[in-house]
């Protein structure tokens, strides 16, 4: 308490000389903090995380009257009892706010300035502040009377050792120091994997991302801009859908592939960095006995590189009269004819919409239902037949109790699915599009407003160029569904890669997941998770109960080194 009152001195003494009321405080990522709300009590920023970990946390500057100008901040590095975290591993951003005039679709939040794109400070790319954007980074001025956050992304090391790193933060007007905050990272004593447990679909890039650069998506020079994005979702633990030029050229005439112009990006894509999910394009579909020469090819490719095991089709998109569910019938069946160990995805329920429209049981292997329609009873029965269970969301669908993606709904809802994914055996996610930068926005960052009824919808990272960098600019929305996903690898490795029936061996890096008989650590797991998210539509709204859990998850682990 001393501490604290101290510290609270220390601040309000060096706020005096620039502005009556003027506040540097901190909040948890799991908080709305709007631009005009009042300060909160945090004045010290607490955060824990495994090695090879991301954390955030969050620093707001209320300007008092008069306002501030020239403002930025800097972290030092972490020293803790074996070395440091240097500076470098801690990646600060300003927040780029949203004016929400009204609500989504079933939100209930009110009206006022959101942030959500994160400028950098520095261009990853180029080391550089950014250059040649219309939306600064830092420095940057305060009006009076509002917030201005800057986000931090601490990354730990994956051969940071176990303890307690300590560091401060500091907030400087022009050249003069407006506030001095501490900051404690408890590191745990493991790593999470490289390889990613859950497989995830965060929608293509292509043609949206080369636009934004005045590009042609098959230009040779768009290829390193959209690496840039690709390496950008897989730092968030999140496999976009599309890879740039990653298959073999297919010989129509001998039935052979040519893969001497791709093969070392696949590789590397795979080995290097990680991608645990492939989407094999469905060409020739109109020429049924070309699209089974060619899927036979890609299959017989990926199965003698070891790769067939995380390749799937998506069929027809959220099938929805009988007419529909028969085409979804006829391309599994094509698949089927060309090699049965393809994957057949299909964005549907797995119990059926209408009996009237037959099923697509036998069809189907990789059910991937919206949440709000989620069948316990029938999708544990497909697991049981060896099938597997993702999950997606769009829009605000269905009852008000699912937790939606848009904005202005709170940020936990962005975290409590792969909780919910844990409990129901879902080993997979998809997102409809994350880089939806359609042209009847105008200004993405001004109005990501799809549909006029979402905000956000569709797009989880904003285009580079108006922020001055190569890559992407990301959304908060991102970093609070890679803290999701960060979790569901906690809880893999808790349970010690239990053989729930969803997995694949060799989808799993087995150095990491041994995969083992269900014993007693992965029920402890279960009663972890299940305490916090039972089901899509009975999740805890409270941030703090998934932190306790996390902890507990992390003893768990530490346990059993």
């Amino acid at each position: 308490m001393m501490r604290l009152a101290l510290t609270i001195v220390a601040i309000m003494a060096c706020t005096v000389a620039f502005a009556q009321e003027t506040v540097v405080w901190t909040a948890s990522p799991w908080d709305h903090v709007l631009q005009g709300d009042d300060p909160g009590p945090g004045r010290d920023v607490q955060i824990s995380a495994a090695a090879n970990e991301y954390e955030p946390f969050r620093v707001i500057i209320r300007a008092g009257t008069g306002g501030l100008q020239a403002v930025s901040v800097e972290v030092s590095d972490l020293t803790g009892p074996a070395g440091a975290i240097e500076a470098g591993n801690i990646t600060l951003y300003r927040a780029y706010y949203v004016h929400i005039t009204e609500p989504s679709l079933r939100s209930t939040a009110p009206e006022g300035w959101y942030p959500d794109a994160l400028i950098p400070f520095i261009d990853p790319t180029t080391g550089q502040p950014p250059e040649g954007g219309t939306i600064p980074a830092a420095p940057f001025d305060v009006l009076a009377g509002d917030n201005q956050e800057v986000w931090a992304d601490v990354y730990v090391p994956a051969d940071t050792p176990k303890g307690v790193y300590s560091g401060k933060i500091t907030v400087t007007v022009g050249d003069e120091r407006l506030a001095r905050l501490s900051i404690e990272l408890k590191v745990f004593g493991f790593a999470l994997p490289e390889t990613v447990a859950m497989e995830s679909r965060f929608g293509s890039l292509g043609s949206r991302v080369a636009k934004a650069y005045g590009m042609a998506g098959d230009e040779p020079e768009f290829e390193a801009i959209e690496d840039l994005y690709i390496d950008e979702f897989l730092r968030h633990r999140a496999m976009p859908g599309s890879f740039g030029a990653i298959w073999p050229e297919f010989n129509e005439e001998t039935g052979e592939l040519d893969s001497s112009q791709t093969h070392e990006r696949l590789r590397a894509l795979i080995e290097d960095k990680h991608v645990n999910s492939l989407r094999i394009e469905f060409k020739y579909r109109d020429d049924p006995e070309k699209c089974k020469a060619y899927l036979r090819a890609i299959a017989a490719y990926l199965r003698e590189n070891g790769w067939l095991e995380m390749a799937y089709i998506y069929m027809k998109d959220e099938p929805n009269d009988a007419e529909e569910y028969e085409i979804v019938r006829q391309q599994a069946a094509l698949i089927e004819e060309a090699d049965p160990e393809i994957r057949r995805m299909c964005t549907e329920q797995t119990l059926t919409s209408n009996a009237e429209w037959g099923d697509l049981y036998g069809a189907v292997n990789v059910w991937c239902p919206l949440w709000g329609i989620w069948d316990e009873k029938t999708a544990r029965q497909r697991l049981a037949l060896g099938e597997e269970l993702w999950s997606y969301t769009a829009l605000c669908q269905r009852d008000e109790r699912n937790p939606f993606w848009q904005i202005d709904f709170a940020p936990i809802t962005f975290r409590a699915p792969f909780w919910t994914s844990w409990t129901y055996d879902v080993t997979g996610f998809l997102y409809w599009s994350s880089v939806y930068w359609s042209d009847d926005y105008g200004d993405v960052y001004a109005n990501p407003h799809f549909r006029e009824k979402y905000w956000g919808e569709g797009l989880l990272v904003y285009p580079g160029p108006p922020a001055g960098v190569k890559g992407p600019v990301t959304s908060i929305r991102l970093k609070l569904a890679r803290e999701g996903l960060e979790d569901y690898e906690y809880m893999v490795l808790a349970a010690q890669g239990k053989s729930r029936s969803g997995y694949r061996a060799d989808a799993i890096d087995i150095e990491h997941y041994p995969m083992v008989e269900v014993k007693a650590g992965s029920k402890k797991v279960d009663d972890i998770v299940r305490r916090i998210a039972p089901s899509f539509l009975d999740w805890s709204r409270e941030p703090a109960d998934y932190m306790v859990a996390r902890e507990r998850l992390a003893r768990m682990i530490e346990n059993k080194r």
